[in-house]
């Protein structure tokens, strides 16, 4: 098929043999112009001429209709052609994605090329490790094998040994024997100890046992506050003051300490505590209160004294 020519200037589509029509044409006036002023054609010229004008222009037309369907299937043609061109960019697009798709399983595999690449090196170590090892255990086998020949060596030369080492055991069992007796006199001294701790023992407790009585509790507690440094307190208030008013109770418990309080006309006061127990902790004679009187105090009735030597005596 035929492709349309190119359009001219002002939309006329040249058509193959007009250029045969356009030399006709001049042709003809330049034979009219020749034969100016000569006679007419005859009649038969004339018509053979409008015959073959009339079969140009149906090949003309004809022509015309055939540049037309080559035109409109040069369009459709190029309407197929856009169509086609854009299944090829789609195409091109999943053959893109495709390409991509195949890179990523290519580089996964690639990638676990190397891995595995790394297991076999991995592994590879791991055999030399082991056959290493296989072969020091063979070593180590060896050497035993020497060692367990040289114990047997040595075992016979112990056995030999043994008898020397009999007769030095029964010397030491002789010896064990005197350590023995020797240690029997210090058991027996040992309980002569212990018979003398019982008898401190019971010493204490009945010590502890009379302390445990009021009476006894409270001169104890007064025993121990005259051998502490607050009784050279009091002292020094009373050079100032005169002798105080001093009243000693015990407090509740089951070793209750003795309180001891000092009071001194209607100026001041000082009490004290003084437990006696034994098993009482560091300080046992401190100061639970001091103020001024007349509050910050009940008073009670005096039911001991300072002597003449300045410590306090239970009694009027």
């Amino acid at each position: 098929m035929e492709t349309p020519e190119r359009r001219e200037a002002g939309g006329r589509v040249p058509l193959r043999g007009s250029d045969d029509l356009e030399e006709r044409k001049r042709t003809d006036a330049s034979s009219e112009k020749n034969g100016a002023g000569e006679e007419v054609a005859v009649p038969d010229e004339i018509r053979r001429r409008l015959e073959a004008k009339d079969w140009h222009i149906r090949e003309l037309y004809d022509e015309l209709a055939a540049v037309r369907l080559a035109a409109d299937e040069a369009i459709a043609k190029a309407e197929a052609s856009e169509l086609r061109v854009g299944d090829l960019e789609e195409e091109r697009t999943r053959l893109k994605e495709r390409l991509r798709a195949f890179e990523e399983e290519e580089r996964g595999r690639r990638r676990w090329r190397e891995g595995q690449d790394r297991r076999v090196a991995r592994l590879e170590r791991e055999a030399e490790r082991r056959e290493a090892e296989i072969q020091r255990l063979q070593d180590l086998l060896e050497s035993k094998n020497e060692e367990m020949d040289a114990y047997g060596r040595e075992t016979r030369d112990t056995v030999s040994r043994k008898d020397a080492a009999l007769e030095n055991a029964m010397e030491r069992i002789e010896g064990l024997q005197r350590d023995l007796e020797e240690r029997e006199n210090e058991i027996a001294e040992l309980r002569d100890a212990i018979d003398e701790l019982r008898s401190e023992l019971d010493l204490e407790y009945e010590r502890r046992r009379r302390t445990a009585e009021p009476a006894n509790r409270l001169r104890a507690g007064i025993d121990l506050f005259n051998e502490s440094e607050h009784l050279q307190s009091v002292d020094s208030i009373s050079k100032s003051l005169g002798s105080p008013e001093v009243h000693v109770a015990l407090e509740d418990g089951d070793e209750p300490p003795v309180i001891l309080t000092f009071t001194w006309e209607d100026v001041t006061w000082r009490a004290y505590a003084s437990n006696p127990g034994l098993a009482v902790d560091e300080p046992r004679v401190y100061q639970t209160g001091a103020g001024e009187l007349p509050s910050g105090v009940d008073r009670e009735p005096p039911n001991a004294h300072i002597g003449p030597a300045g410590r306090v005596i239970l009694g009027l």
